[in-house]
């Protein structure tokens, strides 16, 4: 899936039963169900993949994390918007980030 076929607008959320932690310089994710963390499916994130994830608060849209990606790392913007669109693919099929309708 590349930023075209998402829309560089596209706009998306954390899912609330997410919570992310930040150990030895990692980033984890840690689906919570329940109120019970689901630790056969943890996702570890790298520098890069947790600067996307904390841009993904539902205000946000594809086009303008992608600029703030090129910004905060050397990466031109066809590899910052393949690299994004790719790892929202695979939070929003693993279920940790939904879609934000906009007008």
């Amino acid at each position: 899936m590349n930023l075209p076929a998402l829309r560089e607008r596209s706009v998306f959320r954390r899912t609330p039963e997410v919570v992310c932690r930040r150990v030895g310089g990692e980033s984890i994710l840690v689906p919570i169900r329940q109120n019970v963390g689901n630790l056969d499916f943890v996702y570890t994130l790298s520098p890069v993949a947790a600067s996307v994830w904390d841009q993904l608060d539902g205000q946000r849209s594809l086009d303008e994390i992608v600029d703030a990606i090129c910004s905060e790392y050397e990466v031109d913007r066809e590899t910052a918007a393949a690299d994004v669109a790719g790892l929202v693919a695979d939070l929003s099929e693993a279920a940790l980030i939904s879609q934000v309708e906009t007008e």
